[in-house]
């Protein structure tokens, strides 16, 4: 039976940002603050990176920020910094709004990102052109993404059972999240998928018999999970089939289409 997935998944829905002040700032002039990494993701591929002056620590996971001054830690924002950089717009994650006072008083526009999906994807794309002034590029990076979602939507094979720890034992994206998403996309479903920002338990796991295991590089190790009481008889164990994935691109609303390409690499064959 055909999974079919309408492409509908990339219209223009759901709202996924919003701005907090709207005071005007012409383009040319714009200097961002960015605490969203997939802002700088799609900035950078909108050709508008030079619009973000400054951004926290977590926009370093990319290559295009490496030279990006790293001026937040711990969502603290100071007077200091914000005429340091000559900030005059920034964008926050929904759960920093106790940041959009701050930037109030300064007079300072801010956009606030809420939770990624693939639904709500496209919009923030289009703000962010919109923003940039890079609305061509926007509508362009908008088509890529469909069209590299598109065949895989339509593709009728079996779902397979696929665990993803993130940066801690028994950590998992939610199922019906960004990472879910595109892991239903790529042909898998989460084997014990917790809620955002959760945990599972190892019997969950070891129920499902992930045929795949996934970790974030650098979080955790091939033989570690491997050793585990809960995964030993699975699938994912016996075939060698555990992979870690690259840091990037468990960050939420960061490379979709690479994020795509790697899990459809590794679970085509099962």
């Amino acid at each position: 039976m055909k999974k079919i997935i309408a492409l509908g998944i990339f219209a223009f829905l759901l709202v996924g940002c919003r701005p907090v002040v709207t005071t005007p700032v012409k383009t040319e002039n714009l200097r961002i603050l960015s605490l969203v990494t997939a802002a700088d993701h799609i900035l950078s591929e909108l050709g508008a990176a030079d619009k973000i002056v400054a951004i926290d620590r977590h926009g370093r996971v990319l290559d295009s920020m490496q030279h990006t001054p790293v001026t937040v830690a711990g969502g603290m924002v100071s007077r200091e910094m914000l005429k340091k950089y000559r900030i005059n717009y920034a964008i926050i994650w929904y759960y920093q709004k106790h940041l959009a006072e701050i930037f109030r008083k300064e007079g300072i526009a801010c956009l606030v990102i809420e939770p990624i999906r693939l639904e709500n994807y496209p919009e923030l794309v289009i703000k962010l052109g919109n923003l940039s002034g890079k609305k061509v590029e926007a509508e362009k990076l908008n088509k890529k993404i469909s069209a590299a979602f598109a065949p895989l939507q339509a593709a009728g094979s079996k779902t397979k059972s696929i665990y993803i720890e993130l940066y801690a034992p028994w950590k998992s994206p939610a199922a019906d999240g960004y990472t879910g998403q595109i892991l239903k996309a790529a042909g898998g479903c989460m084997a014990g998928a917790a809620r955002r920002g959760g945990t599972v338990s190892p019997e969950v796991v070891a129920m499902a018999k992930p045929e795949v295991i996934f970790f974030v590089e650098n979080s955790g190790s091939v033989q570690e999970i491997s050793s585990r009481a809960a995964l030993a008889d699975t699938p994912a164990v016996k075939n060698k089939r555990i992979y870690p994935i690259p840091r990037k691109l468990v960050c939420e609303g960061v490379a979709p289409i690479e994020l795509l390409n790697f899990l459809s690499d590794k679970i085509k064959d099962l």
